[in-house]
């Protein structure tokens, strides 16, 4: 068992869940840095964790992108007319969860919350990237001021069998990283 889940045991039991064999906590101990290594990390292994929101088993997080603003400044006395790009304010794309539906309605609700201006609907959560065998976290989205805009599924069809997915779209206030 890794160090953060045997720290995890000791202060919050009440907030795991088993899933996959594998053990979530809800309120990580240890301080998550990035860890640079010479291969590139999979994307496979990550946890999700946003208020309210308890079930693990995101099958997809598509991160928001960084984005920001610019403006060109050229000064008046230039001979060549040159402009030089200047950084205004910073926004942030959307971050795209998807999952298995379970049956539980939380993200729905969460939705809700937000079509009818509720003053509770903005909420903060972290995306955490896992080596490969789950023992250490290597980096983390930090979201703040999160707000659904968009909740949907996949597809109903008599013809596939396959798993019904359910997706959410949620706009961001700021993401760090570390």
């Amino acid at each position: 068992m890794s160090p953060a889940v045997s720290q995890c045991l000791g202060a919050c039991p009440e907030e795991l869940y088993l899933y996959p064999a594998t053990i979530h906590c809800l309120r990580p101990q240890l301080k998550i840095m990035a860890i640079y290594r010479d291969t590139p990390y999979g994307n496979a292994q990550f946890l999700v964790e946003i208020d309210n929101i308890n079930k693990p088993g995101f099958l997809v997080a598509q991160l928001p992108d960084l984005i920001l603003d610019q403006t060109e400044y050229r000064e008046g006395g230039d001979a060549l007319l040159q402009s030089t790009p200047v950084a205004k304010r910073p926004h942030f794309g959307t971050l795209v969860l998807k999952r298995g539906f379970h049956g539980g309605l939380d993200l729905y609700n969460w939705w809700k919350d937000a079509a009818t201006g509720q003053p509770n609907a903005k909420r903060n959560g972290t995306i955490t990237l896992q080596t490969e065998d789950r023992t250490a976290n290597v980096a983390a989205w930090h979201i703040t001021g999160a707000l659904p805009v968009r909740y949907g599924f996949s597809p109903l069809d008599g013809q596939d069998g396959g798993t019904l997915i359910e997706m959410i779209e949620i706009a961001c206030q700021n993401v760090a990283m570390e």
